[in-house]
């Protein structure tokens, strides 16, 4: 037996060797790659091609950004962004199909292409599409979210209010059953009629970042975050709970508010798999189950163990690398038999902290990783050029292809 284990134990050393700097044989590769990445078929061609030459194996492609769409929709509107420079030509037809072509050319490619969509953002500037366009903001004022004062979200955009540094969304409110019937037609849609291998979420969750709020309701918003205090939401918070107002049971507003996101992606899920039931949902949560549920109203562990989610990718963007790997191992503890923990990366930092956190989610067993965003790899201002990352990458943990996880259907520790 023990010359049975001396001739095996310098295989198992260079598979452990092999896995932690670059040579993963089974591992998501995906990239977000944003709606601002590309105008063009031209553009998704070469951003498909891009992604292919550095041995990514996933795309998570935009095509809904905030209550606008980047494919052909009988629900919403096309998105401005595909035929003009500002949101006057809402739902023009720009006469070529971003989502049909990144589908033809990933699939053409091997590579599996998944539907990136923001889900409860609705507006992001304060310059407002036609009246007539159909789009939420006019058609459906009674859905978006109020803060603790009870007043209306408005979307912010350093353009048009100097107090502000950066543009916001405006959300609807996922406590409207409107909404979260309209969002599930609005996915099952989107999976009905193209051939997406999964769809991803992103802004699943309520705005707590954003704390814009009337001086006389700091309190509640520090107690109870700022969002959603619509009136909507308020009754059947109370009917439902017994509880008249929010600040009487912290707790149970809390519960509620998550419990009405689930509902949104159970319905989704429900509706989805009519036409595919083997799609592959996925959501770009935050990087703690504990403070995503407290915090953002994101129950996705028990997403995963109500199948409603298969994959949670994980927002996990830091330059520490001590931090991170704290984050791995509370990942590695909350698994959900089945599922797969997809950890992101912000593809801002600089190479060797990006390749060192890569090598952190095959030391703690990840299902790969995700990088945050194509443009930090390649150029969309010069001809999608590569830049240094890509390069590293692609000398470094990137070096060989990789299989996806549910390709081969690994089992877990």
């Amino acid at each position: 037996m023990m010359i049975h284990l001396r001739l095996l134990l310098p295989a198992i050393l260079t598979l452990l060797v092999s896995r932690a700097f670059g040579a993963a044989d089974s591992e998501v590769r995906a990239i977000w790659i944003t709606r601002w990445d590309y105008k063009t078929a031209e553009d998704v061609r070469k951003i498909v091609e891009n992604c292919e030459t550095i041995n990514t194996n996933l795309l998570l492609f935009q095509v809904r950004g905030n209550g606008t769409v980047f494919y052909r929709s009988e629900i919403e509107p096309w998105a401005w962004e595909l035929t003009g420079d500002d949101a006057s030509t809402t739902g023009r037809d720009p006469g070529w199909d971003p989502l049909a072509v990144a589908i033809e050319e990933a699939h053409g490619r091997g590579l599996e292409l998944h539907a990136y969509v923001n889900v409860f953002p609705a507006w992001r500037t304060q310059e407002y599409a036609p009246r007539d366009s159909g789009q939420l903001w006019w058609d459906h004022p009674d859905w978006f979210m109020c803060d603790a004062a009870g007043r209306r979200m408005i979307p912010r955009d350093p353009n048009h209010d100097e107090n502000v540094s950066r543009p916001w969304y405006s959300f609807i409110s996922p406590g409207v059953p409107e909404v979260q019937d309209y969002l599930a037609s609005l996915f099952e849609e989107l999976v009905a009629n193209y051939d997406v291998d999964g769809v991803h979420y992103d802004y699943i969750r309520y705005p707590h970042e954003i704390h814009e709020v009337d001086p006389d309701y700091k309190q509640r918003e520090k107690a109870l975050g700022n969002w959603s205090y619509d009136p909507i939401s308020l009754a059947r918070f109370s009917r439902e709970t017994g509880v008249c107002s929010p600040d009487e049971s912290p707790e149970d507003w809390t519960r509620w508010r998550a419990s009405q996101i689930s509902e949104m992606v159970r319905k989704a899920d429900e509706l989805m798999r009519k036409h595919d039931p083997d799609i592959f949902v996925s959501a770009a949560v935050m990087a703690d189950p504990d403070d995503a549920y407290q915090t953002k109203y994101q129950d996705y562990i028990t997403w995963m163990k109500q199948g409603w989610l298969n994959a949670a990718i994980t927002m996990g963007y830091t330059s520490d690398n001590e931090k991170y790997e704290k984050r791995m191992r509370n990942l590695a503890s909350r698994r959900v038999e089945g599922q797969y923990i997809v950890p992101g990366l912000g593809f801002k930092n600089d190479g060797e902290t990006i390749k060192k956190q890569i090598e952190l989610t095959r030391q703690y067993n990840m299902d790969g990783f995700s990088g945050f965003a194509y443009s930090h790899l390649f150029d969309r201002n010069n001809g999608h050029a590569p830049k240094q990352l890509a390069t590293e990458l692609l000398e470094g943990p990137m070096k060989e292809k990789a299989s996806l996880p549910w390709e081969e259907s690994p089992s877990k520790d």
